[in-house]
């Protein structure tokens, strides 16, 4: 009659399985339970181990452990420390952001104000060629968007990223104001939408990194508040050009508007590296506790730490996670 081995679930160390008999024999001794990492917090990733060799069990999975500084909070001192940082988050993300946002959809769309402003007359163009100049854009806008996450998912630097994509399109913006036929107006208007598309998307990955999914929501609607913001102050900008600057220096008054505005744009995202972070593992405003509690809570709440190395970051295996992903198939 052959025996089987029972475990027990606490009885499991290092992917190690001991019966209960072993556990027997050895009663007087207390299990020695190491955690690796006990000063210093790198959260762990699940990992499998072999198969246990005398029962073919299945592999097992090693426990996430909290970092200690987490782990010894009482839960109402967590749930209050967890929202001091939420609102530190807060504070420092999501006016930049939305000042970006503002401006990137201010840049989108000012191709309409400049029609007022004496684009149409002056390249002499006709209803359909203005339509088309509007329209490319978002030829560019839908080819980048993808390959754009990807990239920025790989280099994991999107205070570095951001900005810089930031500082583009506001250079192509304001050479908006040097075309003088249809044609260039049209490739100008392709290139913006190219780099604009890094943004918005770009955006929502770096969110993602320091939210948990229930606060993510709320945040993405504040977030494209801005695109809403710049209508207002979208008029008022024309409005002062229009009535300040139409014939300065030889200019009519939309490529004052399409000069003045890429500007902003590129001064808004020179200050965007003074201030937008990477991720919590990685910034200086954070104390130590909030980082840790930080890295955690999104480890807890998803089951991956933020972005750790660009070695974890393929571009095929991000494709092969997405694929797999039912939500995509149900979202299309």
């Amino acid at each position: 009659m052959s025996t089987s081995k029972s475990y027990l679930p606490s009885q499991k160390f290092g992917g190690l399985w001991k019966s209960k008999k072993e556990k027997d024999a050895g009663a007087g001794e207390a299990p020695e339970v190491r955690l690796d990492g006990d000063e210093k917090f790198e959260p762990e990733h699940v990992s499998e181990t072999s198969l246990d060799a005398s029962t073919g069990s299945p592999p097992v999975r090693r426990r996430r452990e909290a970092p200690p500084l987490v782990r010894d909070l009482a839960p109402e001192e967590r749930a209050r420390l967890e929202k001091v940082l939420v609102a530190k988050i807060d504070l420092h993300l999501l006016p930049m952001l939305i000042i970006m946002y503002l401006m990137n959809y201010l840049d989108r769309n000012n191709i309409a104000a400049a029609r007022l402003a004496g684009l149409e007359e002056e390249l002499n163009l006709s209803g359909t060629q203005y339509l088309t100049a509007v329209s490319i854009l978002f030829v560019g806008y839908i080819l980048m968007q993808v390959p754009s996450n990807l990239f920025l998912n790989k280099i994991g630097k999107p205070a570095l990223y951001l900005p810089t994509v930031m500082i583009v399109w506001g250079v192509i913006s304001a050479a908006t104001a040097a075309a003088d036929s249809f044609g260039g107006l049209v490739a100008i208007r392709f290139f913006l939408g190219f780099v604009e598309a890094a943004y918005f998307p770009g955006c929502l990955f770096f969110l993602s990194s320091w939210y948990t999914r229930k606060e993510l929501g709320f945040r993405t609607a504040i977030l494209y508040s801005g695109s809403l913001m710049s209508g207002a102050f979208s008029g008022l900008i024309t409005a002062g050009i229009t009535g300040g600057l139409d014939g300065k220096k030889g200019l009519r008054a939309w490529r004052w508007l399409f000069i003045i505005e890429g500007v902003i744009t590129i001064v808004i995202a020179i200050g965007a590296y003074f201030i937008l972070p990477n991720f919590p593992r990685t910034t200086s405003w954070l104390t130590e506790n909030e980082r840790q509690l930080g890295i955690w809570r999104l480890d807890e709440d998803i089951g991956e730490d933020d972005w750790v190395g660009s070695q974890e970051q393929t571009f095929w295996n991000g494709m092969k996670l997405a694929f797999a992903d039912i939500k995509m198939w149900v979202l299309d």
